[in-house]
């Protein structure tokens, strides 16, 4: 049996997003997500979508940018960033009831890659 490694619409979106900053090119980036979900025939381009998905960005990156004035964050016993120092299973709960379009498993995905790339990058 094959496994499916199609990502969803909502994380390939956020995948792009996520390296999206002020000084970013938006529509460069939406360029991007529009040639992918074409790519992985995902349906038809958002642009509500997307910016859902950019308000859940930016919101993330607010908080975890917080770092220990975070309500989430948690130090680990570790001398290093590490994807402990956020209580991920609250994060994501927390943040599921927000943005209560994104699936949680989606929302699992997201939250993850996020502390992975604003906290220990």
């Amino acid at each position: 049996m094959e496994r499916d490694n199609t990502p969803s619409y909502d994380f390939l979106c956020f995948n792009d997003l996520a390296y999206e900053f002020d000084f970013s090119d938006k529509k460069e980036i939406e360029k991007k997500i529009k040639r992918k979900i074409k790519y992985y025939n995902l349906g038809d381009y958002s642009q509500e979508r997307v910016e859902y998905i950019r308000t859940l960005k930016n919101d993330l990156y607010r908080e975890i940018s917080l770092q220990t004035k975070s309500k989430y964050f948690s130090k680990s016993n570790s001398n290093f960033a590490d994807l402990k120092d956020f209580k991920f299973e609250q994060m994501t709960a927390d943040y599921c009831k927000k943005y209560n379009k994104i699936t949680e498993l989606d929302m699992s995905g997201i939250v993850n890659f996020a502390i992975y790339l604003y906290h220990m990058r």
